[in-house]
């Protein structure tokens, strides 16, 4: 009896072990998540830590969720926008954003970034969090909280809506 209890909880893993793998699985791909919002690696470090603070208070619902790579993702989204009202209380989280995108040389690049710059909030999320971070189309519901229906839909018509007007302006 004794011995099944003792086979039982080394199969379930702890807290710390769990946190311990999702900080190796995804501590590149937040901080360079963080780098590119904050252009700061001290900064992206610093927000790293308080990311993987939330988790800890939140451990229970991380378990609970479908993806805690998508939920530890959602936590980083509100780290990120709670630094920007801090460190820069006149930048909206839009124009926060807007700002990321560093000047391209080629001439269709900047055109893409323009456009991308002009779509909605949350087609810009979802673009940046499927093409420059990898997620899945779960783990972007589960960081913003939408179906996966509305991801779906979303990064449909935001590619969509970068392809006809890049046409457009290569037709003209």
């Amino acid at each position: 009896m004794i011995g099944e209890s003792v086979s039982g909880m080394l199969k379930t893993p702890s807290p710390a072990m769990d946190v311990e793998q999702l900080y190796r699985d995804c501590r590149l791909t937040l901080t360079s998540y963080f780098a590119r919002r904050h252009g700061s690696a001290h900064s992206a470090e610093d927000l790293l830590q308080e990311t993987f603070l939330r988790l800890m208070r939140r451990i229970d619902r991380c378990r609970d969720a479908a993806s805690p790579r998508g939920y530890l993702f959602g936590i980083a989204r509100h780290v990120s926008a709670d630094a920007w009202r801090r460190w820069q209380p006149t930048a909206s989280g839009e124009d926060a954003l807007e700002s990321i995108a560093a000047p391209a040389a080629d001439q269709r690049l900047y055109q893409a970034r323009e456009i991308i710059a002009a779509l909605p909030l949350l087609q810009r999320e979802i673009l940046d969090l499927r093409f420059q971070h990898d997620l899945s189309y779960a783990e972007i519901a589960e960081a913003l909280e939408i179906p996966v229906g509305t991801v779906r839909s979303r990064l449909h018509g935001a590619l969509e809506i970068l392809r006809e007007k890049l046409n457009e302006d290569n037709l003209t």
